[in-house]
């Protein structure tokens, strides 16, 4: 192992998501027993927000009559592990719903923290040099998906520094994060601005 890292599997358990046996059936929102994540709801709460946190208030709803250790916690970091796309999401507890959460087995799901931050987790497991790594050492699995292996995973060296170093990390990213979402405003807004200039002269030019 190298100097001032960590295996994963060291500071956090590792398990699948649950299998369903058959299609998974979405309710209207207020419907369910519980909420579902699947990697479709986990790419678009990142695509729309650009952040990593999902609630289980933005997730959609099944009838769920399994067992309730298939049931996923707050707090736990969820990290796909087949499609080609591995980008680590964490389940927040900043929620008005009372449903309990169910993850797929499209996810490897990490909890049991020991000496990390889950958010600090989440955040390091989607550094570029850790995705590189997951992307490039995804196998096959004797099919034509990409899929990550639970033991490969667990074996995954991270840098964990001391709790303050994390708590500092988090503070600067959320500032990172903010920083983005207003420039991408600005962006959208300069957008609807210029359109709307180039729709004016292309009125004035048909006169």
């Amino acid at each position: 192992m190298r100097s001032g890292f960590t295996r994963l599997g060291d500071i956090a358990e590792v398990r699948n998501g649950f299998t369903f046996r058959e299609k998974i059936t979405e309710v209207p929102a207020g419907t369910g027993t519980a909420h579902i994540v699947q990697i479709k709801d986990a790419r678009k709460v990142a695509e729309e927000t650009g952040g990593n946190e999902l609630t289980p208030d933005e997730l959609p709803e099944i009838i769920w009559e399994g067992k309730d250790n298939a049931l996923v916690p707050a707090g736990a970091v969820i990290l796909p592990s087949r499609g080609g796309y591995f980008r680590a999401s964490l389940l927040t507890d900043h929620s008005e719903s009372r449903l309990p959460v169910v993850v797929s087995s499209q996810f490897l799901i990490l909890y049991g923290f020991t000496g990390v931050l889950p958010e600090f987790l989440c955040w390091a497991l989607n550094q570029p040099s850790i995705q590189r790594y997951l992307k490039e050492g995804a196998g096959s699995q004797g099919t034509n998906i990409t899929m990550l292996n639970r033991k490969n995973v667990q074996s995954l060296e991270i840098q964990i520094p001391n709790l303050a170093a994390q708590k500092k990390i988090l503070t600067l990213n959320k500032l990172w994060e903010e920083e983005q979402r207003l420039s991408k405003a600005l962006l959208d807004n300069r957008e609807v601005m210029m359109q709307g200039m180039f729709q004016e002269i292309l009125k004035d030019n048909k006169k």
